[in-house]
């Protein structure tokens, strides 16, 4: 229909955002929880962003991953990515065979890692890698979806990406500590997905993580709608951290929860 529309020459503005939560878990999950995965959808496209642990399973209960118009991976620690191997075999063997390579975007480490790891067989066959780089940027994902993505400080390099459609946005900080990058990529974001790994505790001193109080301050920084706390260690205490995280944002806070569609 948005074809025909383009053809008369009518203005054709896609629908904002929809997030859906696959995986939330951090480095080690609570039981039930798979890794960190987020889907995107903005009409009939779909983006995923990171693919942790546990998530293909769980995303093809959602759509064939080889439908994707993107995969997303914020970087190179297993829990965001290390799923990529069994898509691969998903990809070139399994169910997949035989569809147009997947649009892959990452850190420029990507590639060579998997292969490391994984070997060499099929990867650029089945999968087309695209490497973010320098401090910030942005690329088209096609009918009117764009991402931006900027650097943050964790594990080098790191990005939070955005996904924009129709005038909304969704906001993922992927791991961070403490930062200013953050709330500048997330300004006015409808919904920005805060990582909370320490949830009511203190943050130890040089790790790169967050806890309530300072997911709420990126929120407010940012001016963000809606602030969704994922990534929390299972011995946290999550509703300590949620009460935090709301007195410092002012804004509505909830925990993303696995499969609850949150809408920009």
């Amino acid at each position: 229909m948005a074809r025909d529309a383009r053809a008369t020459g009518r203005d054709v503005t896609p629908p904002r955002p929809v997030l859906v939560p696959v995986g939330v878990g951090a480095a080690y999950a609570r039981p039930g929880e798979a890794q960190s995965c987020y889907l995107v959808r903005v009409a009939d496209r779909a983006i995923a962003l990171d693919l942790g642990s546990g998530t293909l399973n769980r995303l093809q209960q959602h759509l064939p991953p080889e439908r994707l118009a993107a995969l997303v991976i914020s970087h190179l620690h297993p829990d965001h990515c290390v799923d990529l191997l069994a898509l691969r075999v998903y990809l070139a063997w399994g169910p997949g065979r035989g569809n147009a390579p997947l649009r892959l975007l990452g850190p420029p480490e990507l590639r060579r890692r998997l292969m490391d790891f994984g070997g060499s067989e099929r990867w650029d066959e089945v999968m087309r890698f695209e490497e973010l780089t320098g401090d910030a940027g942005e690329r088209d994902l096609g009918d009117g979806v764009t991402l931006r993505y900027r650097q943050v400080p964790h594990l080098p390099p790191t990005f939070a990406l955005r996904v924009e459609a129709g005038g909304g946005a969704v906001c993922f900080g992927a791991d961070c500590a403490d930062n200013d990058a953050l709330p500048a990529l997330a300004a006015e974001a409808d919904v920005l997905l805060c990582e909370c790994s320490f949830g009511a505790a203190e943050v130890p001193d040089g790790v790169p993580h967050l806890n309530g109080v300072q997911a709420g301050g990126i929120a407010a920084r940012a001016g963000a709608g809606r602030l969704l706390l994922t990534h929390c260690f299972p011995e946290q205490d999550r509703d300590a951290a949620l009460a935090d995280a709301r007195r410092a944002f002012g804004g509505p806070v909830q925990w993303a929860v696995q499969d609850e569609t949150v809408a920009a």
